[in-house]
């Protein structure tokens, strides 16, 4: 078996939070938990104590939680060692929000769990399945805050109102950059209880971002871990304070938490990303910023209009079908007019620009 999150569960699910303190590979896997669709299962913003895991675990509409086309299974196993474990025994699942906007091209989860009287974990949950989540990913390449973020904050507000004692913090992949933006932008009461922020293989953000004040409160308890092949955790990586985790699979495989290796109830560090993943991730940030925002627009608009104009609706699609998909963009992409091709081959000539500066 993969010394991987799984095993940890399997190992570890008799042992209390006295016996072996939280940790974060603990941390990992809230933040796992938060991808399961929990909407009319656990509560929302309220007075209410939240449910524990018997409750959500027998409620007829269960098994929508697993309904993620590629990461269904992996969810569910997840789920069910850690109900069936004294390790989280007494943790309640409260606060559940999840929205999705086409207009405002937004998707937005997260669930906070309650640790005991005096600790709670606010999780956010990454990008999910569909292709407006993905486009809102993009968006972060020109716009100052995506609804996402701004909905993370607002959600930590709520948190920190309906609670008391330490909070901690965390996300995979964009809920790690959520985490870290709702914590920086946090007021100061809140951010005096912030006890830890976990980004899991979550891209970072613009230089100025660093540079603020609020940022700088809390940067000594952000833990960024990303993977030894990172792609989407060195996205941005304007900030180098992070550890890096040996992985199993190669390139974007590694972004799967279950691909992170974990020995002992801790991860297996190294001492930095691999060569290549490093350099994707010069290329990419260079590309970045050497585009105008008009031309990230025009690049991010026209990408997701093609992938929407092959009729598909997340990822799995693209995934099941990419040549039929590939064809359809490339047929596509010939009707458009010869002014927008211009600029267009124009952004990827800098691409190939920021890969030859790299070399």
């Amino acid at each position: 078996m993969k010394e991987n999150l799984i095993r940890y569960l399997k190992e570890y699910g008799e042992k209390t939070f006295r016996e072996v303190p939280f940790s974060e590979v603990d941390a990992l896997v809230l933040a796992e938990l938060s991808y399961l669709k929990m909407k009319g299962i656990v509560p929302g913003f309220g007075r209410s104590a939240g449910v524990g895991w018997s409750e959500v675990a027998g409620h007829p509409d269960v098994l929508q939680m697993f309904t993620d086309p590629l990461y269904g299974k992996q969810h569910k196993k997840v789920f069910e060692l850690v109900a069936s474990s004294r390790r989280y025994a007494k943790v309640r699942v409260n606060y559940y929000k999840e929205w999705s906007d086409e207009e405002q091209e937004a998707q937005f989860a997260a669930v906070t769990f309650l640790l005991g009287e005096t600790s709670i974990f606010v999780s956010f949950r990454g990008t999910d399945e569909t292709l407006l989540g993905w486009k809102e990913d993009f968006n972060m390449g020109y716009l100052k805050a995506i609804p996402s973020q701004r909905s993370a904050l607002s959600y930590l507000k709520g948190a920190a109102r309906y609670t008391k004692g330490r909070l901690i913090l965390g996300g995979h992949s964009k809920g790690g950059n959520l985490a870290v933006y709702a914590a920086a932008c946090a007021p100061e009461q809140v951010q005096a209880r912030i006890q830890r922020v976990y980004s899991f293989d979550g891209p970072g953000f613009h230089k100025k971002f660093y540079a603020q004040r609020g940022f700088a409160a809390v940067q000594d308890r952000v833990c960024k871990i990303v993977p030894e092949q990172s792609t989407v955790g060195m996205v941005f990586a304007n900030y180098g304070n992070y550890r890096v985790v040996q992985g199993y699979g190669a390139g974007m495989v590694q972004h799967d938490l279950m691909q992170w290796r974990i020995r002992g109830g801790k991860f297996v560090y190294l001492k930095e990303v691999r060569g290549r993943s490093r350099r994707k991730s010069m290329i990419f940030n260079t590309w970045v910023n050497s585009l105008s925002k008009r031309q990230i627009v025009l690049f991010v608009e026209t990408l997701y209009g093609l992938l929407r104009s092959a009729q598909i609706s997340n990822v799995s699609e693209l995934l099941r079908k990419p040549f039929s998909v590939l064809r359809q963009m490339v047929q596509n992409f010939r009707k458009m007019d010869k002014g927008k091709k211009k600029m267009l081959f124009q952004i990827i000539k800098k691409l190939f620009e920021a890969a030859w500066k790299t070399l």
